[in-house]
C-alpha cells in the first residue's frame, strides 16, 4: 500500500499536480494584440524602437519574454543580464556585439545566447530593420543591467554595408544621411525630431496624422514605413490608418493611395494586424447634417453642374454622403487629414471650405496654426506660405 501511494505521488509531481492541497494553477491565453506596445525608453535605446510585451515572469518561473522591433540605425545601449539572455531573430537583419568582441550580423531564424554578466548591445543594421524575441530570467525582480549608450562610431565600426539600389530607400538612418548631408541630419535630429515634434499645440497622434497625410498626398513612400509605424505607436488605430488611406484616395488620387497600401501591407503584417482590426467595406454611417449638406450641394451644383454634372453626382453621393460619414475616422480627423493633404499638395483653392469644416468639427485655431508649422518641414516652405494668407482669412472671418 505504501509503495502504491509513493508511485501515485510521483505521478502527480510529473503531471504538475499539487500534493499539498493547494489550488493548481490554470492555463492562460494572451491574445495577439491585447497587450499595448510601447516605444523603447530613450535612455536605453538609440533610434526608433518598439517593444511588444509577450509574457511576464510568473511565480515560480523567473522567465519573461518580449518582442523588440528596431528601425534602421536603432540599437540598444550597452547592457548585461544577470542570468543571461536568448534572442530569437524573427525578421530583418541586425548586429550584435559583446564588449571588446567582434560585431556579428544576425538574420531572421538565428538564435543568440548571451551568458550571464556579459556586456553587449544589439540592434538593426544601418540599412535594414530587425525584430527579435528576447527571453531572460530575473534575479530579485531584475533581468537587465543598463549601461552607457552605444556611440555612432561604436555602432558603425567595422561596417562594410553600403546602401545600394531600391532596397536602400526603404528607410534612411541617421548615419546614412550624415554621410551625404551632415547638416540635414543635424536639422533632422535637433530641429525636426528634437523640437517640432515636441511642440505642445498638436498631440503626437495628430502630428502623425498630419505627416501621414502629407506623405500620401505627395506620394513619398520612402518615409511611409517609419511614419506608419510611428502613427500606430502614437495611438492611431489600425482601422484609422486604413481609413486615412481610403479617404485620401479621393483627395490625392487612387494611385497615391495604392502606393500607400503597398507600404502599409508590410507594416500591418509585421504588426500582426488582421482583417478584424480594419474597418468594413460598408456598414452603418454617421448621421448627415442635412442643412449643411444642402448648402454645400447647392454651391457645387451652381459652380460645377454646368461643366461636369457627373462630378456633381459623385461628389454628393459618394464623397459627402458616404465617405465622409464612415465611422472609422472621426469627422475632426477626416478634416485634419484633408486640410493637411490640400496644403501639402498646394491646393489652396480648396482650403477655405475644408479648414472651416475642420474647425466646425472641433479643430482649434491653435491646432490649425500648428498644422501649418508642422507641414513646413514635410511639404516645404513654399506650399505652407501659399496657404498662410488663405488660413488667415478663415481665422479672421470665423466667430470669435
Amino acid at each position: 500500500m505504501r509503495q502504491r501511494a509513493t508511485r501515485l505521488a510521483a505521478a502527480a509531481l510529473l503531471l504538475g499536480a499539487s500534493t499539498s492541497g493547494a489550488e493548481p494553477q490554470k492555463m492562460t491565453i494572451t491574445r495577439s494584440g491585447s497587450q499595448p506596445a510601447s516605444p523603447g525608453p530613450p535612455q536605453n535605446f538609440t533610434g526608433s524602437v518598439r517593444v511588444d510585451p509577450l509574457f511576464p515572469a510568473r511565480d515560480p518561473s523567473r522567465v519573461s519574454g518580449g518582442s523588440v522591433a528596431f528601425e534602421p540605425g536603432a540599437r540598444s545601449a550597452w547592457h548585461s543580464h544577470p542570468l543571461g539572455q536568448t534572442l530569437i531573430i524573427t525578421a530583418g537583419t541586425g548586429w550584435i556585439q559583446e564588449e571588446d568582441g567582434e560585431k556579428h550580423e544576425i538574420k531572421a531564424g538565428d538564435v543568440v545566447w548571451t551568458p550571464p554578466g556579459v556586456k553587449h548591445w544589439h540592434g538593426a543594421t544601418a540599412t535594414d530593420r530587425m525584430t527579435h524575441i528576447a527571453i531572460q530570467e530575473q534575479v530579485d525582480g531584475k533581468n537587465v543591467e543598463w549601461m552607457e549608450k552605444v556611440t555612432d562610431d561604436q555602432y558603425l565600426a567595422g561596417s562594410t554595408t553600403v546602401p545600394q539600389g531600391a532596397a536602400a530607400v526603404t528607410a534612411l538612418a541617421a548615419p546614412d544621411v550624415r554621410r551625404v548631408a551632415p547638416a540635414l541630419e543635424r536639422y533632422t535630429q535637433r530641429t525636426l525630431l528634437g523640437d517640432v515634434w515636441k511642440r505642445p499645440d498638436l498631440s503626437p497622434r495628430d502630428r502623425s496624422l498630419v505627416t501621414v497625410a502629407a506623405l500620401i498626398a505627395r506620394n513619398q513612400p520612402i518615409e511611409m514605413p517609419y511614419h506608419f509605424r510611428l502613427a500606430l505607436d502614437n495611438g492611431v488605430r489600425p482601422s484609422e490608418l486604413s481609413e486615412v488611406i481610403t479617404h485620401l484616395a479621393f483627395y490625392s488620387g487612387w494611385a497615391n493611395a495604392m502606393s500607400a497600401v503597398a507600404v502599409a501591407q508590410d507594416v500591418f503584417a509585421e504588426r500582426r494586424i488582421g482583417p478584424e482590426q480594419l474597418p468594413p467595406a460598408s456598414g452603418e454611417l454617421l448621421p448627415l447634417d442635412q442643412a449643411a449638406e444642402a448648402r454645400r450641394a447647392a454651391a457645387v451644383d451652381q459652380s460645377t453642374g454646368p461643366v461636369a454634372p457627373g462630378l456633381v453626382r459623385y461628389t454628393s453621393d459618394v464623397l459627402f454622403r458616404d465617405l465622409w460619414l464612415r465611422p472609422a475616422l472621426a469627422p475632426r480627423d477626416r478634416s485634419l487629414v484633408t486640410v493637411s493633404a490640400l496644403i501639402a499638395s498646394g491646393q489652396v483653392a480648396q482650403i477655405p471650405f475644408h479648414l472651416n469644416r475642420a474647425m466646425d468639427n472641433g479643430l482649434t485655431k491653435a491646432e490649425a496654426s500648428e498644422v501649418l508649422t508642422h507641414l513646413a518641414f514635410y511639404a516645404g516652405w513654399p506650399n505652407v506660405f501659399s496657404a498662410v494668407p488663405v488660413a488667415g482669412e478663415v481665422f479672421e472671418k470665423r466667430p470669435r
